[in-house]
């Protein structure tokens, strides 16, 4: 798209309703909506000169994977869990367990990569204070902060979430949440039965919902669930992963920020990461290898000048966010 007018002061472009229509449509080919304020108003003239080069040699992330929530408990006092650093008398069984898993023990296990056996009792206290034991098949690894997960993909999360197990201690949880009146919420009581979670198969990659001045994407190499906080990538080839990486990927999302959030933080939501747009991963000679701003600004035909630009509009774009936030 070229713009009629482009001047130090004023910038005119004329998308056609059918561009605007295409730009709107969801991965099922329905309209669904366009960020053409954020697009058109903010974004700088060389994404558009990218956006014209590169033709179709782009594709929406959400044609290439599918983004989704982490899960919604609707009830983190009562699904989100610590595993005990002691070992508590029992409420069901009115004794302590020697027997049990304390933090440590627990921790061994996950991280050599294994399950504790599914019917070993965990000493664990969850978010409102009930400490009690539960079996260990009923708690699972999740990832409740991206930072704290980012910064060591392969440590386990400390949190652990109850995904329930039959057991007599689980059995005995399950009761516990009844008597609190856990099912009479609002959040909970449309699920059938109120304590089935779902989504309960892990993501293939995990991206944030907010991101401040560093966009940062991350296989989900060890499997962990994620909390509502974070999206999920599902039925996604780790070479888009790496795409989500370059300069291209992230201007696309930075210019659909809104603006306004604390502390200059930019917060998506699943639709606006579907609407990222990255290099097609077919056109990759070798989808095994590394892809860098490098690769793809030869692919699309962009000189070393306008790869530079590309990346300094990124930079200029996060500067401006958080800025504007500090004033």
């Amino acid at each position: 798209m070229q713009a009629l007018r482009n001047s130090e002061k004023t910038r005119i472009l004329a998308p056609t309703a059918g561009q605007l229509w295409e730009e709107g449509k969801d991965e099922k080919g329905r309209y669904a909506g366009g960020k053409w304020g954020g697009r058109y108003l903010r974004a700088p003239d060389i994404y558009f000169r990218v956006l014209q080069q590169a033709g179709d040699r782009l594709v929406r992330l959400g044609e290439v994977a599918e983004v989704r929530f982490g899960i919604k408990t609707g009830a983190n006092d009562f699904f989100y869990l610590e595993v005990l650093p002691y070992r508590p008398v029992c409420p069901c069984c009115r004794e302590v367990h020697p027997e049990a898993l304390i933090k440590e023990e627990e921790a061994a296990y996950r991280e050599r990569g294994e399950a504790p056996p599914e019917g070993a009792l965990v000493a664990v206290r969850n978010e409102a204070g009930w400490e009690g034991y539960l079996e260990a098949g009923s708690l699972r690894p999740i990832i409740k902060s991206y930072r704290e997960w980012a910064d060591d993909p392969d440590r386990v999360p400390s949190p652990r979430l109850f995904v329930y197990a039959k057991g007599n201690h689980s059995d005995a949880y399950l009761r516990h949440g009844e008597e609190t009146a856990i099912p009479l919420r609002t959040s909970v009581g449309a699920r059938s039965p109120w304590w089935k979670l779902s989504p309960l198969t892990p993501p293939t990659a995990i991206v944030p919902a907010g991101v401040d001045r560093e966009y940062l994407f991350l296989p989900n190499q060890k499997g962990f669930l994620i909390d509502k906080r974070l999206y999920g990538l599902f039925h996604v080839e780790p070479v888009v992963v790496r795409l989500m990486n370059t300069a291209l990927f992230k201007l696309s999302l930075e210019v659909l920020v809104r603006t306004g959030l604390g502390g200059g933080l930019a917060d998506f939501t699943v639709y606006e990461y579907k609407q990222g747009l990255l290099l097609n991963p077919k056109l990759l000679p070798d989808p095994d290898a590394e892809a860098t701003d490098t690769q793809v600004a030869k692919i699309l035909g962009l000189n070393d000048q306008e790869r530079r630009e590309l990346l300094l509009a990124l930079e200029q774009l996060i500067r401006e966010r958080v800025s504007r936030a500090n004033t």
